[in-house]
């Protein structure tokens, strides 16, 4: 199922999961990074219907979801929080929340709010944790 603004809400981001990897995976840490970065590229296209890599068409389509969610309570937290840590604005912390570090955690808050039209106190206590304390 897709809303209008071309977002899969249906879509489960995968390149943070903990079985992407094996024990019997003979990869070092630097070749799991790249490997993760690639999958979240390929979430990220996902996400928003894309077949290839296209800024200004991600870019368009966040600041859709950014005008959709901008008054709702617990994104507004997490872009001020990130906002205040960068110092940039809200539309653009919003922008930093589909970056690799929160883009997993962003997406299922996302999808509960277009899916139900609120987030559940355990994924945005997630986001924010992570927002707060990026190194965890």
């Amino acid at each position: 199922m897709r809303c209008k603004m071309m977002y899969d809400i249906e879509y489960r981001c995968s390149y943070m999961d903990d079985d992407v990897f094996v024990e019997t995976d003979d990869v070092n840490d630097s070749e799991k990074q790249f490997i993760r970065d690639c999958i979240y590229r390929q979430d990220l296209l996902n996400i928003f219907g894309l077949e290839i890599f296209d800024e200004s068409v991600i870019n368009k389509n966040i600041d859709k979801v950014y005008n959709k969610l901008k008054h709702n309570q617990d994104i507004l937290k997490c872009m001020s929080t990130i906002g205040q840590q960068l110092d940039v604005e809200n539309n653009t912390s919003f922008m930093i929340l589909y970056s690799f570090d929160y883009m997993y955690l962003t997406h299922k808050c996302v999808c509960e709010l277009l899916n139900i039209g609120e987030v559940s106190t355990n994924s945005i206590n997630q986001l924010y944790l992570k927002i707060s304390n990026p190194n965890v």
